[in-house]
């Protein structure tokens, strides 16, 4: 007779239904399942989840963004023709059936021993001063997809600085931000803007009425590492007790980047109202500008670094894309090509951040005209995200 196993290790599963509800095709479209609202899943069977498509399982990753020790999301990549509706199977299955997969993300912080004169690995740092910039190597927490990568200054900046990649590899764990001439010579991408003050790409800030400024007078400054991959990596930068428009904020902003792409997903969150932050993209060197209501962005050839000896120019586009109606106005100030937005606990703020490198062996995109008509449609891709059901829907009536 067979054993009957206990309720909660029984195999639990749901079905859902994925629509691309646009005429352009999705390429490895990030879908995110909030576990809490699968009832199916207890809590305690949810770390032996994994995602099928028919018969065959494809890569996801399992998620705790709250610290508590039980996974809250469950992420994974689709492709969805035109108007095409796919159905995903999650369920259960033993360590045994668990299919391997190849990590394509990587994040990473490195805390340096300065009487060692060595450097070792951590997922999170804090410090109530601004003294973090120079203990960490590359200056604060990096990751990177096989096209891109970024880091957040651990400073008073919190700025986004770009590394753009020659082909499509994992680099930063080899040459953590700082490629050698070895490296270069063997194709590894490098640095390629040179942010100073600005917001560099997607970093968020207040506005002093005339100009955006760094965030001074806080209580504690924190960088972490939330998730590592293999799908997606998360990477967060925390502010408490920050003093901004007379009222003491605790702030966190969270990145997000996953495989197979360029851009990143940022969302902000807030312990109480905030009238006035804002983000966007430098203004490169010689930059042509993208002004939108919703949309900023930049084109621009500049030395990346300060040695203009070893190091050429770099050209590269970045952009900034906030949907939803949250962008407030759009402005320029000195350096800056900008957002504004306001953010609140019941109503947090996402935009996203995009980078195209002229680094990029085999790229199209080698203008201002070209990157533009990319944003375009970078835009209204992630405007028109995967419908997520559990019923398949009816298709969409001819005109």
């Amino acid at each position: 007779m067979a054993m009957l196993l206990p309720q909660c290790l029984m195999a639990a599963s749901f079905n859902i239904y994925l629509t691309n509800p646009t005429n352009l095709e999705k390429t490895d479209e990030p879908v995110v399942l909030q576990l809490d609202e699968y009832e199916q899943i207890k809590p305690e069977q949810r770390a032996q989840l994994a995602v099928f498509l028919g018969k065959e399982q494809i890569c996801s990753q399992l998620d705790d963004l709250n610290g508590d020790g039980v996974a809250d999301e469950i992420a994974f990549l689709v492709d969805l023709g035109s108007n095409e509706t796919r159905k995903v199977t999650v369920k259960t299955i033993p360590d045994s059936k668990r299919k391997e997969f190849p990590r394509e993300v990587n994040a990473q912080m490195w805390r340096k021993d300065k009487e060692k004169k060595t450097m070792y690995p951590v997922t999170e740092a804090s410090s109530t001063k601004n003294d973090m910039y120079n203990q960490m190597h590359h200056h604060g927490v990096a990751w990177e997809s096989d096209i891109m990568a970024y880091r957040i200054y651990f400073d008073n900046k919190q700025t986004i600085d770009v590394y753009g990649k020659k082909r499509r590899q994992l680099e930063l764990e080899a040459c953590r931000w700082y490629p050698n001439d070895e490296q270069l010579a063997a194709g590894f991408g490098d640095d390629v803007l040179r942010v100073s003050g600005s917001v560099g790409v997607g970093a968020v800030k207040p506005w002093n009425g005339k100009k955006s400024v760094h965030l001074t007078e806080f209580a504690k400054r924190t960088q972490r590492i939330v998730s590592q991959g293999p799908l997606r990596t998360i990477c967060e930068i925390s502010i408490e007790g920050w003093q901004y428009e007379s009222k003491s904020i605790d702030m966190t902003v969270r990145y997000t980047m996953y495989a197979r792409h360029r851009d990143c997903q940022v969302d902000v969150f807030t312990s109480v109202p905030v009238d006035t932050l804002v983000t966007g993209v430098q203004k490169i060197k010689g930059a042509e500008l993208y002004e939108s209501a919703d949309m900023v962005g930049a084109w621009g050839t500049d030395w990346p670094v300060n040695d203009t000896v070893k190091y050429a120019k770099e050209t590269v586009g970045i952009a900034v894309y906030m949907p939803q109606g949250k962008a407030i106005r759009q402005a320029q100030d000195k350096v800056n090509n900008l957002l504004f937005f306001s953010n609140s606990p019941a109503s947090p703020t996402r935009f996203y951040l995009t980078t195209v490198s002229m680094k990029e062996i085999g790229n199209p995109i080698n203008n201002a005209s070209l990157f533009f008509d990319y944003m375009d449609k970078w835009k209204a891709n992630c405007s028109h995200p995967i419908i997520i059901s559990e019923k398949k829907l009816a298709p969409k009536a001819e005109n």
